[in-house]
């Protein structure tokens, strides 16, 4: 199974622009399933946007218009959900032109740059889904950082894990986020894909460092700071 971890720079607002980008590395990437980071199609953090409701349609029309470049290949992109009056930070299980499954963020973090509480409404499944006979676990950013959300998924079959994400830099968070995906490692045995955005928005910089993580240890990583395309086999 070749899996792309597509470290890309969305642009925050350029619905468009990120629809184009992401639609533009699938006619490239030869693999199986391709991953792409948080909120990748309105760029992260749209913060206030969110309180425009055609911000909101109009990154729904974007998945609409990603969902019909999909096949022969699984695609997970992160989108703005909007579920009767709550939205969600969601991450799209894309199969064949169709979206297979949902997953809606869990851990919603709410410190220092983050506000995900004033916009978001918590999920509460611990999603998976099927792909060649594998179970396989989606989780966004900060669901990753605390234990339920994996041990959850393991129980429900997952073999490997996949999480996208939009973690900014500071002094410390690469090694601090390794430590996280080795802890997780060591209570789950389970491989895991980490994608991160890369780019800066309003001060705040992504660096990347998207890789795949099995045996406690980092197995392929991609650049830091600058866009790549990973292509990893499990």
């Amino acid at each position: 199974m070749k899996i792309a971890l597509a470290q890309i720079n969305s642009v925050v607002g350029d619905i468009d622009g990120n629809a184009k980008r992401i639609i533009s590395v699938l006619a490239k990437a030869k693999a199986d399933i391709v991953v792409f980071p948080e909120l990748s199609i309105t760029g992260y953090s749209p913060q206030d946007l969110l309180l425009r409701k055609n911000f909101i349609g109009k990154n729904i029309d974007a998945l609409r218009h990603i969902v019909r470049h999909v096949k022969n290949k699984t695609v997970i992109v992160g989108f703005v959900e909007k579920a009767y009056e709550s939205i969600y930070n969601s991450a799209a299980i894309i199969k064949d032109q169709q979206i297979q499954e949902i997953h809606r963020k869990i851990c919603l973090p709410n410190y220092t740059i983050f506000d995900e509480k004033r916009w978001f409404k918590e999920g509460t499944h611990a999603t998976t889904f099927q792909f060649k006979g594998m179970t396989i676990g989606v989780n966004i950013c900060e669901d990753i950082w605390l234990p339920e959300t994996v041990k959850r998924q393991k129980d429900r079959g997952a073999g490997f894990i996949v999480n996208i994400s939009a973690s900014p830099y500071m002094q410390g968070k690469i090694e601090a986020v390794e430590s996280v995906l080795k802890q997780r490692w060591k209570e789950n045995k389970l491989p895991m894909i980490y994608v991160n955005q890369i780019g800066g928005q309003d001060g705040i910089v992504y660096y990347g460092h998207s890789m795949y993580f099995n045996n406690g240890k980092i197995v392929k990583k991609a650049k830091d700071f600058e866009e790549e395309i990973l292509t990893v086999e499990l």
